[in-house]
């Protein structure tokens, strides 16, 4: 039974209501990493996969990981290896990358065959001139409305929208031989494209423009386009931060040194996370801060970053996964002696008793968010924790 106290009972609603129009927020950037929520799930414990090079979220809720060991669902709960072949040996192979596109369509990119796309629960090669299991496939990603970008080394780039598929270039558009390892559209249709071994290229009106004034590493290893006039560049030996004028260096604390920069992204708080052979940066307005995370890169590096629809971090390592989110509550108090909760789909608010001091006992109220009032498995698994 609830018991409701008058002195309380006003300060309840004018919370109700604050938990029920506040805006959810992702990972606060006037906190310090050391300060949210952390979880591991690393290859000698918990996490069947090994090394983590790619992950994803559909619309059903449940976490996608591209392992080394194939691809695996996560659930909240539990980690399940997912057969995208009939033969369940072939599917025990490195997953590249993964991406959900507009349409809710999970793509992959396994290690030595075509890329792959689920229709109908079941996973079919995706065909665009090139013959089967002849592909040269150097790079995917998503295009800045959700469609997909692909670039083959042997056939040009490709955009995929639905059923649509666009021949963007052909692959002499950039010179050399070097393929394109990286690629990242902005806003207004611009695609930027990282290679292997000749340097960054922006391609637009059919033609692709070398970019190389202060970018002296020619290995573009990821982009992280944040307008049309700023650009994130991360290489082997460093992290640079420009436009298609010029870039310069990244300023970095000095004990990090020479920095190679594996994976990028940017947060709805606006947080820029970089993840690196050496740890995790996250740069924001008020600085940069590092965290070395030995555990989960083990002797390898930061291999994939990820934000889920709740706003919670995911860390692909050379060890497993992990996880950082913050607070999940509010707390406010009033001297009472009783408790209660409210839960909805969208918002939960709690009462605890703790004590502050003695022959008091103050109340604990408080409210947690969800970001949406859809079934999301990892959503559950938030709330029991």
């Amino acid at each position: 039974m609830i018991f409701w106290f008058k002195p309380i009972r006003w300060i309840l609603f004018g919370i109700v209501l604050l938990c029920l129009v506040h805006e959810a927020r992702g990972l606060d950037p006037n906190r310090l990493p050391s300060q949210y929520v952390r979880e591991e799930w690393i290859r000698a414990s918990r996490f069947p996969g090994g090394a983590v090079n790619t992950i994803g979220q559909t619309a059903d809720g449940y976490l996608w990981i591209g392992t080394d060991k194939g691809l695996i669902r996560f659930d909240g709960f539990n980690f399940k290896f997912v057969s995208f072949t009939s033969d369940t040996t072939a599917s025990k192979v490195p997953i590249l990358l993964l991406l959900v596109d507009a349409a809710g369509k999970l793509w992959l990119r396994p290690q030595g065959t075509d890329v792959l796309r689920q229709l109908d629960g079941k996973f079919e090669n995706v065909t665009y001139g090139a013959e089967a299991l002849t592909s040269q496939i150097t790079a995917v990603s998503k295009d800045s409305n959700g469609g997909v970008l692909l670039s083959d080394i042997a056939k040009g780039t490709f955009r995929f929208k639905g059923d649509e598929i666009q021949r963007l270039a052909a692959p002499t558009v950039l010179p050399g031989s070097s393929p394109v390892i990286s690629m990242a559209e902005t806003a207004e249709g611009k695609i930027w494209m990282g290679t292997l071994g000749a340097g960054l290229f922006l391609f637009a009106d059919g033609r692709a423009g070398k970019i190389d004034a202060g970018l002296p590493d020619r290995k573009i290893n990821c982009l992280l386009p944040i307008s049309n006039e700023e650009l994130w560049v991360g290489t082997d030996y460093g992290l640079y931060h420009g436009n298609d004028k010029g870039l310069r260096r990244a300023e970095l604390p000095s004990s990090l040194g020479s920095v190679q920069v594996l994976s990028m992204l940017r947060d709805r708080d606006s947080n820029i996370w970089v993840g690196m052979a050496r740890g995790l940066l996250r740069i924001n307005a008020k600085g940069t801060s590092f965290s070395e995370e030995n555990e989960l890169r083990g002797d390898g590096g930061i291999n994939v970053l990820f934000e889920d629809r709740e706003g919670n971090l995911w860390i692909g390592g050379a060890r497993g996964l992990g996880r950082i989110r913050d607070s999940a509550f509010v707390t406010y108090s009033s001297v009472s002696d009783r408790s209660a909760i409210v839960v909805s789909n969208t918002m939960a608010l709690y009462m605890s008793t703790r004590r502050a001091a003695p022959g008091s006992l103050p109340l604990e109220v408080g409210c947690m968010f969800s970001r949406t009032a859809a079934f999301n498995p990892l959503h559950r698994y938030h709330q029991m924790r």
